[in-house]
C-alpha cells in the first residue's frame, strides 16, 4: 500500500495564493547558497511563491540523482496543479554524454519538471550577472566554454574572481551576483540561439527561465 502523501506547509497566511517552486540542484553549496539567498526578504522576496531548495543527503551529484530528488518530493507531497520542480544542473560534459542528458531531459518533459541547465557549469550563469559574454573574443569565449583548470581553478571561476576580486566556491558571495539578476536573465536570453532547445550547446545558462518565474 503506497504511503500517504502529506500536505506541503506554505506560509499560511498566503497558503491559498501560493505557488510552491522546488529546487533540486547538482552542487551542493554554491547553488544553494545562491537560490537560498535569492528568495530571502533582502533580495527578491515575492510573496506570491514558496521556494523550497531541496538538500542533497547522498554524495551522488549525477543528473540522475538530482531528478531522483524531485520525485522523491512529488511522492511525498500533494502538490497544487500549479506547483513547479525544478532541476538544476550542469552540462559537464567530460561527465555526462549528450545520450544521458537528452534522457534527462525527456524524463523532465514526462514528469513535467523544469529543467535549468548551465553549459558547461553554473559559474557561468553568475559571470552573466557581471559580465555580457558577447564582450569577450571567440577565443575567450572557447576558454571560458573549455572551462580547463589554471591554477586549480576552472577558467570560469578565474574569470569571477578577476571581475570580482574574490570568488568562494563554498561560501558564495551573493552581493556580488543578486543585485545584477535582471542583466543575467537578458544576457542569457541573448545566448539563448533557439528559443525551442532543450538545453544550451554553447556557452549559456537556463537558469534564467526559473528565475524569471521568481521575481515578483
Amino acid at each position: 500500500m503506497p504511503r500517504e502523501r502529506r500536505e506541503f506547509k506554505r506560509l499560511s497566511f498566503i497558503r491559498d495564493v501560493q505557488k510552491l517552486f522546488v529546487i533540486a540542484t547538482e552542487g551542493i553549496k554554491t547553488e544553494i547558497k545562491y537560490f537560498e539567498q535569492f528568495k530571502s526578504e533582502e533580495y527578491y522576496n515575492n510573496q506570491s511563491v514558496f521556494v523550497e531548495v531541496l538538500k542533497r543527503l547522498t554524495t551522488d551529484s549525477s543528473p540522475s540523482a538530482v531528478i531522483k530528488q524531485l520525485n522523491g518530493f512529488s511522492n511525498e507531497f500533494n502538490l497544487k496543479e500549479d506547483d513547479e520542480l525544478w532541476m538544476v544542473i550542469d552540462r559537464d560534459k567530460q561527465s555526462w554524454s549528450a545520450k544521458q542528458i537528452a534522457e534527462i531531459a525527456r524524463l523532465c518533459i514526462q514528469k513535467r519538471y523544469g529543467l535549468a541547465l548551465s553549459n558547461p557549469c553554473f559559474e557561468i550563469w553568475l559571470l552573466l550577472h557581471v559580465k555580457n559574454i558577447n564582450e569577450y573574443s571567440n577565443t575567450i569565449k572557447e576558454e571560458l566554454f573549455r572551462n580547463i583548470k589554471i591554477g586549480g581553478r576552472g577558467r570560469i571561476e578565474v574569470e569571477l574572481l578577476a571581475i570580482c576580486g574574490t570568488y568562494n566556491k563554498s561560501n558564495l558571495n551573493v552581493d556580488d551576483y543578486l543585485p545584477h539578476v535582471n542583466d543575467a536573465i537578458l544576457r542569457a536570453e541573448e545566448l539563448t540561439r533557439n528559443l525551442n532547445e532543450r538545453w544550451p550547446n554553447y556557452l549559456g545558462s537556463h537558469v534564467y527561465k526559473l528565475i524569471r518565474k521568481l521575481i515578483p
